[in-house]
């Protein structure tokens, strides 16, 4: 059996390792000398999967011992390595595959990799990807700033199908590539929620509509007709004068802006069949619409200075960055966003009682639990009816005057 010797040096200030072994097993002695401890294990487990002998050249030469070959040996040529299926290339597979998602679902999908997933998993091999390395990313992702929602889209949407997919028999049966799925059982990684900040008062409507008018009147009817009907971005710009129906004072969704390939288009259909819908409006809404929509010419209900739809960058930068700035300097409490909007309006309902089949409906979504659980935030206008509710329960006003309660 081999051993390791620590062998002092210059007065006990440095230390060798020695690795010694008796040349077959009962032969002659013979050793190596190293500079670290966790080299010489390594080469005394060599030594003992050799029989207690040198091992080969090429041995030495693959646990990065050539050093130690003999004069005039010359290390032998490594064996060409066998090319391993990368997580990107199989990625880009799956991607070509996929026959049945939207084309730019799928653009949308190659995007998110690029971006989130090839940086840091693309040129592994994807047979050999462990769950550690899973959690790792997610929490990488976690500490550049994404939500937990963004990240389980990501890896709902992306990553997951992947790493089912390789798990699978290939077309001609043949073996699957992975064995398991390292994303079973792999929790998101934890951190704070950051809830959406929303409108909760006609107060706070009155200083965030203001600050619109004051900034741009055409963009904050925009933003007014988003607030009154719930639309999202897509939706309120891509909104056609054919699409409002003045007599029922409502508006349908038959089109949307989208961005494909970093251009805005029009799109004559809504991505699923819940984005078909027709929204009511308010009286001084549609009165607003309907002015609109009586100029001749118009594309859009809503158009930006030149004439065209509005595209979300310019909208953004140079108009709503301005009113949620002045809207706060007015009073509002609150750091706005766009898509805040839509949320304020459907917890607005929310809280006032509406039907849940009616709200889903409103919201344009497929389940009423994707509009209660995500867009329906909690709010203080329960407090002074639960004040009075608990008082009268209690008979406060009565103990606090010393009158006897009952």
């Amino acid at each position: 059996m081999a051993t390791i010797e620590k062998r002092p040096y210059q007065g006990g200030k440095e230390i060798r390792w020695r690795v010694k072994w008796r040349t077959g097993g009962s032969g002659p002695w013979d050793g190596r000398q190293f500079e670290r401890n966790s080299d010489a294990k390594r080469f005394k487990a060599l030594v003992e999967a050799s029989g207690h002998t040198m091992p080969p050249p090429e041995h030495l030469v693959e646990h990065g011992f050539g050093y130690l070959l003999p004069a005039g040996v010359a290390e032998p040529a490594p064996e060409p390595a066998e090319e391993k299926l990368t997580f990107q290339a199989y990625a880009e597979q799956w991607l070509g595959q996929l026959v049945k998602p939207h084309p730019e679902t799928i653009r949308k999908y190659r995007e998110r990799l690029e971006k989130h997933v090839f940086p840091r998993l693309g040129d592994r091999p994807i047979a050999e990807i462990t769950r550690r390395e899973m959690r790792e990313w997610q929490q990488g992702l976690r500490d550049a700033g994404l939500s937990a929602k963004t990240i389980a889209n990501i890896r709902g949407e992306s990553v997951v199908p992947i790493f089912k997919a390789a798990c699978r028999p290939g077309e001609d049966e043949e073996p699957a590539v992975r064995t398991y799925n390292p994303m079973d059982g792999l929790p998101l990684p934890e951190g704070p929620r950051a809830e959406r900040d929303i409108l909760e008062s006609p107060d706070e409507a009155r200083l965030f509509l203001e600050a619109a008018y004051q900034v741009d009147p055409e963009a904050a009817d925009l933003l007014l007709c988003k607030l009154a009907t719930g639309l999202r971005w897509g939706e309120v710009s891509a909104l056609p004068p054919r699409a409002v129906h003045v007599a029922r004072s409502t508006v349908s969704i038959v089109q949307v802006l989208r961005k494909v390939n970093r251009r805005w288009v029009v799109e004559p259909k809504p991505k699923t069949k819940q984005g078909y819908r027709e929204v009511p409006l308010p009286a001084s809404v549609m009165r607003m619409i309907a002015e609109r929509v009586a100029k001749p010419g118009r594309e859009f209900v809503f158009v930006a200075p030149r004439g065209n739809h509005w595209r979300y960058e310019d909208f953004y930068t140079d108009r709503w960055v301005k009113i949620r700035d002045l809207a706060r300097e007015k009073g509002l409490p609150r750091r706005m966003t766009m898509h805040g909007l839509r949320h304020s309006l459907l917890t607005l309902l929310a809280t006032e009682g509406v039907d849940l089949a009616a709200l889903r409906t409103m919201a344009g979504h497929a389940s009423v639990t994707t509009t209660m659980n995500v867009y329906v935030h909690a709010t203080r206008r329960h407090h002074e009816p639960v004040r009075q509710i608990v008082g009268d329960f209690l008979g406060v006003d009565a103990l606090a005057t010393g009158s006897p309660v009952g």
